[in-house]
């Protein structure tokens, strides 16, 4: 009976199975930021805000700065956080490995975009991914960001980057202050998806040489027509 009523829900669409919470992302994120003490959450790549958001449902209640390059999206992004009094919102800016001013691709879907190109295969997994225009944006780094934020010098902070492709250029970015960072959540290819993106194994080594170990990987985008996992959550912790 049960194997067929699962069955059934598959066929509408629908998935059933008992909640562990060692078996949700988020919670094993949460974890993380308990044991590192963390109550300053980086947030790169912040789009309209849905990351900040589900950190609060799941009980997170540090302080979240958040950083959005689209025009469009950081509106959104403002109004969503304007209520709590926590969580700030940087003005519009692309976090870089140098400061400068670029321009950003922006998707059909918002969440694509991206300073780099798009390769075919990421269109080929999400048609609706595509780019439809261009917008000037300026370009800072972490360092420059943190060195104005002299109350965060003794902080134990995390990182969360989805940059689309881009992930390594904030990284290249982060030197002065890479000792705050106890905690980076990631977003990883296992494919190509953007044009001279590094690779899944290129952000992986960088993190052990940090000194930084996996505790969490998810799959994240999938190709609906090959099954095939492109990009992964990875979720990583400073070791010791």
């Amino acid at each position: 009976m049960r194997y067929k009523a699962l069955k059934l829900l598959r066929r509408f669409g629908y998935d059933v199975q008992r909640y562990g919470p060692h078996r949700d992302a988020t919670r094993r994120l949460q974890y993380a930021l308990q044991r590192q003490q963390v109550n300053t959450l980086l947030d790169v790549g912040a789009n309209v805000g849905q990351y900040g958001q589900r950190l609060r449902i799941n009980g997170y209640p540090g302080r979240i700065i958040s950083f959005e390059p689209l025009s469009s999206a950081h509106t959104e992004l403002v109004a969503v956080a304007k209520n709590d009094p926590s969580w700030t919102v940087i003005g519009r800016c692309a976090v870089a490995a140098t400061c400068g001013h670029t321009e950003i691709n922006i998707s059909a879907n918002s969440q694509s975009s991206s300073v780099l190109g798009m390769l075919d295969r990421h269109i080929a997994g999400d048609p609706n991914s595509a780019y439809i225009g261009k917008e000037p944006v300026e370009m800072i780094t972490l360092d420059t960001f943190l060195d104005s934020q002299p109350d965060l010098v003794n902080v134990a902070m995390a990182l969360k980057i989805d940059t689309q492709g881009y992930e390594s250029q904030v990284l290249a970015g982060l030197n002065r202050w890479s000792d705050n960072i106890k905690v980076i959540h990631v977003e990883m290819s296992l494919s190509p998806l953007y044009e001279n993106s590094a690779r899944f194994v290129d952000i992986y080594q960088w993190m052990e040489d940090q000194d930084y170990r996996c505790i969490s990987i998810e799959p994240n985008f999938i190709d609906p027509h090959t099954y095939e996992v492109l990009q992964t959550d990875a979720v990583f912790e400073r070791a010791g």
